[in-house]
């Protein structure tokens, strides 16, 4: 208890210390945190300026376009002259407002300009109206360029207590972690020294329990924390012991388990042997029964004891055959095996043309006669195939000139068998191609894609040795081109 009762006194000396500079560094935090608002409120201000200053510009250009303009002289040309003025004053006091409210010496030009909209939607219009217009929005020029220099006095200010805020922070979180570190680590040296020898002596036990030592037990003689840990190093001294009778059990029970499939084995091998005669018994059993079984002389006799040989002997073959489907090994993965590409490609196209997708597409087959057997998975090389057709009518849906159509081929390089599967779809731009073996990316819509098909498709292709490329080119179709190989590869 008295190291436990040590440690919650550091434990409290430890939260004290951390509160309290804690507190000192969230004051300057908080200062800190406050300029950094302000600095990006200015931000934001300065972003507002700028799009003022751009509306500004152009309502000049086109306000002075109009006043020069050779049109102004008719009533047609005036009144559209005005229109365009007003359409620019109204975009630049939508902006000019907000910023006013902000920087009060913007209200004059603010009602100058509201002035001046009012006379530009009055009767009778007058050409002097627009020159006040241009007027107006030169003097606003000067007074957004006086904000600008606030904004940049501003920033410069806040950018100096910015620097001074961290740098005092810095200097704080400093001189506390060093302190800390100090404090603490004269704690930590005393805690150490006085539990350095105990430490040793669980440490080197708990190695010799590793090597096998499995003695007496480690003598406890503390009753703090320490004194717990050296009990549970007896009590795993223990628990390994009986692990290990245990496991020398289960290794006992295993070696009964595999001698026994290994007489398995032999009994399989001898019911195979014991069903040649048998089949030989049960057709002469079967010909024997098929004579006249309901006749009172001896031929009927017979044929009813036939009957009850057949049926024993059809018993024997049932035991036969379970003693070796039991002592069948189970295979651990798909085995591979040859296989006839083209046939297993027709077979998908078959099953896949029951899909309503398929319906409008053109499936062409061209597929080489004189080609070799693959080497692979069944089941593994149908689900790549299916996951391309799919894929492809998915691509090809909607087009309707020219007619959707996936194209099939194979051929043989080398010895490798090339499988491509061609559609004259959408296609894929270098982006979405860079990613189409991603897992869990689809450009489907949801509900009608995962984005794993590809993925598994790229996994199952090389895990039998074989390799998967995709080219395509956006509004002109994609073509996937499958590589197996003849001969049997280590997977990898």
């Amino acid at each position: 208890m008295l190291l436990r009762k040590k440690g919650i006194w550091v434990m409290v000396v430890f939260v004290v210390y951390t509160l309290s500079a804690g507190l000192i560094m969230s004051r300057e935090r908080n200062a800190l945190h406050g300029d950094l608002q302000k600095l990006e409120a200015l931000h934001v201000d300065e972003e507002r300026q700028l799009g003022l200053n751009m509306l500004v510009t152009r309502a000049i250009l086109i306000v002075n376009e109009n006043y020069y303009s050779s049109g102004m002289e008719t009533e047609a040309g005036l009144d559209a002259a005005m229109r365009s003025a007003s359409v620019q004053v109204e975009a630049v006091l939508s902006r000019l407002t907000k910023v006013a409210q902000s920087y009060p010496l913007l209200l004059d030009d603010v009602a100058a300009l509201r002035a001046n909209l009012k006379g530009m939607t009055g009767k009778p219009q007058s050409s002097a109206v627009i020159a006040e217009v241009r007027s107006n929005l030169h003097k606003l020029v000067i007074g957004l360029d006086q904000v600008t220099a606030m904004m940049r006095n501003n920033k410069q200010t806040l950018l100096e207590r910015y620097r001074e805020s961290f740098d005092r922070l810095s200097l704080i979180w400093s001189f506390t972690a060093a302190v800390g570190v100090v404090f603490l680590g004269g704690l930590v040296m005393v805690f150490v020294t006085r539990l350095a020898w105990d430490i040793r002596r669980v440490h080197d036990r708990a190695l010799a329990i590793v090597e096998g030592y499995r003695g007496k037990p480690l003598a406890v003689t503390r009753y703090d924390e320490l004194g717990s840990l050296m009990e549970a190093v007896n009590k795993m001294q223990l628990a390994l012991r009986e692990h290990e009778m245990q496991m020398e059990l289960i290794r006992q029970q295993r070696f009964h388990k595999e001698k026994m499939a290994a007489v398995g084995s032999l009994a399989a091998v001898v019911a195979h042997e014991i069903n040649n005669p048998l089949s030989a018994i049960v057709g002469a059993a079967r010909v024997m029964s098929e004579l006249h079984p309901n006749q009172a002389d001896d031929v009927g006799q017979y044929a009813q004891q036939a009957e009850v040989i057949l049926a024993q002997a059809k018993r024997v073959m049932n035991i036969t055959r379970q003693i070796s489907e039991f002592s069948m090994p189970q295979a651990a993965e798909p085995a591979r095996e040859l296989l006839d590409l083209n046939n297993l490609i027709r077979s998908t196209v078959k099953f896949i043309s029951f899909d309503r997708r398929f319906s409008a597409i053109d499936m062409v087959l061209d597929l080489d006669p004189q080609l070799p057997a693959v080497f692979g998975v069944g089941d593994h090389i149908t689900q790549v195939f299916m996951n391309l057709f799919i894929n492809a009518a998915d691509a090809a849906e909607g087009r309707i000139d020219p007619k959707p159509r996936i194209i099939v081929s194979t051929v043989c390089q080398g010895k490798d068998i090339i499988a491509t599967v061609t559609d004259n779809g959408t296609g894929m731009s270098r982006a979405t191609l860079e990613r189409v073996f991603e897992e869990y990316f689809t450009t489907k819509p949801m509900g009608k894609g995962s984005g794993i098909g590809m993925a598994v498709s790229k996994s199952l292709i090389e895990s039998g040795g074989g390799t998967i490329g995709v080219e395509s080119e956006l509004g002109i179709g994609t073509t996937v081109t499958v590589r197996l190989p003849t001969e049997a590869v280590s997977a990898g």
